[in-house]
């Protein structure tokens, strides 16, 4: 139905008011994001951490958030003295691209700051995580890929039958790649649970406590940047583990989930 000119002429000065009222930002975040980054960059280069602090989180509850993205929120939150933050960011960026060298050096920088408690992750594992799930795929189609068109080149391919032997060598090395790409999936697959659950300590002063009240016996203080594992949510209190096999009560707002992404799930603060 359209508007009569009496009643259009107040629409478009209204729609006009609420664009006016919006933050900068804001509307630099909807309309230019690439512009909207580069000037929080430039705000952080100038030292006004708050500036791009603002602009950058403005940007992450956009679609277009990227780890780079997170890395560079992490950074204003440190400079502005709140490293619990900035290491919770810098494991969302980790979250996004496991191979993220500058953000899993700066989250060191934090644990020396702060000397937060984190789970030690070694062996086979700690390897296996510094890839992402669509490279272990990659690499297991190219594996079946390899196996699959090695042995249809033997029984298909006569001019290839002398080299039956390199093309059956291929075929197994091309089972034996797909099959240990089968087994880092299973094993990044069982360690998913795990990953979901994992929670920063965004605060400072936190504690885990014996029990969820407020005169529990303190079981251990939690540095900011500190990793827990959600066991269990009670109000305004969470159940979690702790690193070297703690158990504890933690004051849910000093806490925040690692893949609680802010496009989809507003961080907790």
């Amino acid at each position: 139905m359209l508007l009569s000119p009496r009643r259009l002429i107040p629409f478009l000065i209204a729609c006009a008011t609420v664009a006016l009222l919006l933050p900068t930002s804001m509307r630099g975040a909807v309309t230019d994001p690439d512009g909207a980054f580069s000037r929080a960059n430039q705000d952080f280069e100038r030292g006004d951490y708050a500036s791009a602090e603002a602009a950058y989180r403005t940007l992450a509850q956009s679609p277009l958030a990227s780890a780079e993205l997170y890395y560079n929120l992490g950074n204003a939150l440190y400079r502005l003295d709140r490293p619990g933050e900035a290491a919770l960011w810098y494991r969302r960026a980790l979250a996004l691209d496991p191979r993220f060298a500058e953000a899993r050096q700066n989250l060191q920088v934090v644990k020396k700051k702060t000397g937060y408690l984190v789970f030690e992750t070694r062996g086979i594992d700690a390897w296996l995580s510094r890839f992402g799930q669509g490279e272990w795929v990659a690499v297991l189609s190219v594996g079946l890929w390899v196996a699959a068109l090695s042995v249809t080149a033997v029984f298909v391919v006569r001019r290839l039958r002398d080299w039956r032997s390199l093309l059956w060598v291929a075929a197994a090395f091309g089972l034996a790649t797909a099959g240990f790409s089968a087994w880092g999936l299973h094993r990044l697959s069982r360690s998913a649970a795990v990953s979901d659950d994992l929670a920063v300590v965004t605060a400072g002063g936190a504690m885990a406590v014996t029990s969820p009240v407020p005169d529990a016996e303190k079981v251990v203080d939690l540095p900011p940047g500190s990793e827990l594992q959600i066991l269990q949510t009670a109000g305004p209190w969470t159940y979690v583990a702790i690193p070297e096999e703690l158990r504890g009560w933690v004051r849910s707002e000093h806490l925040a989930r690692v893949t609680d992404f802010p496009a989809t799930s507003p961080e907790k603060r």
